[in-house]
């Protein structure tokens, strides 16, 4: 107790010491608490080291930029596209101009190549993707980020059955028909949802604002059996695939881990396939890969017929 009075002493006539312009002698060195300085020492050298475990601790950056492509074939006897031709009931000589066959397209395969149309693979990790940034983000996306794409409908049919975007453009929705539409976009997300009355040969600005985590439902609600899928993405990281199930994801963040998703209607998520000649599972279509900068990925990807139910 007294060891201890004297310390508190010492700092008080060292104060005033100060305070007032002379010199007074400090408390011998003995007299300071032994247990006080080890823990300063210890709260300094923990400073200290902080910063260095924070840099271990910061998410790896890109160190350049690859490319992602491939295909996605059907395994199996190709399915028959039901008709919509019983569901027609207004405006047929538009819609099914001499009785034409409509057939649906939640699902279509090229009878040639086994090749599915209108997969779509999009990047969802990291989950923030950083807009605009020049190590996530390769310049050239730059020129399109708030670009107009169009969206058009011809013979009661949407051109674009699965359409995607990011959420800073603009879709230029076109009625190319001789009739009235009614195009209803039901987002999800983030992503903004219209109800857009569209009479013949006008066009009408959707502008989602928002990404969405997957893609959503496009219906006229003046002829019903149309329909669409649309995706929004922040990200410009996205492809559908062609009528032969090939796709291409250009200038792709290299040498950091990546998530993609990937969605087809009929299936929905993706999960059970063959990448490469071997078995995968892609829980929820979720699929992990880091790509080398300047690597060209190849991946050709082969889903059974089971894969899309019945």
């Amino acid at each position: 107790m007294q060891s201890k009075f004297y310390a508190q002493a010492g700092v008080l006539l060292l104060s005033g010491a100060v305070a007032a312009g002379c010199a007074r002698p400090l408390p011998p060195a003995e007299r300071a608490m032994k247990g006080n300085v080890e823990l300063l020492r210890t709260s300094f050298r923990g400073t200290a080291e902080s910063p260095a475990a924070g840099a271990a601790a910061a998410v790896a950056e890109p160190t350049g930029w690859a490319t992602l492509r491939g295909t996605f074939k059907f395994n199996g006897t190709p399915p028959e596209r039901p008709l919509l031709n019983d569901r027609i009931d207004k405006d047929q000589a538009v819609c099914a101009p001499g009785g034409r066959p409509v057939p649906r397209e939640e699902l279509v395969v090229d009878s040639a190549s086994q090749g599915i149309r209108d997969v779509v693979i999009y990047l969802t990790g990291p989950a923030k993707f950083p807009v605009g940034d020049a190590k996530w983000e390769h310049p050239d996306y730059a020129k399109t980020r708030e670009a107009t794409l169009d969206f058009d409908q011809k013979n009661c049919v949407f051109l674009s059955h699965m359409f995607a975007m990011r959420s800073k453009q603009k879709a230029r929705i076109l009625n190319s028909d001789p009739v009235a539409h009614n195009t209803k976009i039901e987002a999800s997300g983030k992503a903004e949802s219209i109800n857009a009355m569209m009479p013949a040969g006008t066009n009408s600005i959707y502008e989602p604002r928002g990404e969405a985590a997957e893609p959503f439902g496009v219906a006229c609600s003046i002829h019903p059996w149309m329909s669409a899928r649309m995706i929004v993405r922040d990200s410009p990281y996205f492809a559908v695939t062609k009528a032969d199930g090939s796709f291409e994801v250009a200038k792709v963040p290299a040498g950091v881990p990546l998530e993609f998703r990937v969605w087809q209607e009929k299936a929905k998520f993706l999960q059970d396939v063959q990448v490469n000649g071997k078995a995968e599972k892609w829980s929820k279509g979720r699929m992990k890969i880091t790509l080398q900068p300047d690597e060209k990925k190849e991946l050709a990807v082969v889903v059974d017929a089971g894969g899309f139910g019945k």
